[in-house]
């Protein structure tokens, strides 16, 4: 949501998070409905444990001026409890966060202008 309206063609993105040189792996991505739900899934090969994490980029509540920085939008990065991780291809547990309000400020969210 974005207030009380559904926050439909948000940009969601799921990731491994990697450490040091290694890039971070996008496992899946894509755009929420217009109702505001989205359905994202991926696997990975790693030697190490993954650290997966959803990125949501949005406009909502953006008070960016500029017309260039209009092109930025707020980045949120949730990460994903181990519970969720399984081996294989398959996931044996699905995630479901809920309702989100995107008008929220989080204290470490950050603003992407690549993404």
């Amino acid at each position: 949501m974005c207030g009380n309206k559904p926050a439909g063609n948000v940009l969601v993105k799921l990731f491994d998070e990697d450490d040091g040189p290694d890039p971070d792996d996008l496992l899946d991505s894509g755009y929420t409905e217009p109702d505001g739900t989205f359905e994202l899934k991926g696997d990975t090969t790693e030697l190490t444990n993954i650290d997966p994490e959803l990125r949501i980029y949005h406009d909502c509540n953006n008070h960016v001026e500029q017309l260039t920085l209009q092109l930025c939008k707020r980045e949120w990065v949730i990460g994903i409890p181990d519970k969720y991780i399984t081996s294989g291809t398959v996931a044996k547990k699905i995630m479901d966060i809920g309702t989100v309000n995107l008008e929220v400020e989080l204290e470490d969210e950050d603003t992407s202008c690549i993404h």
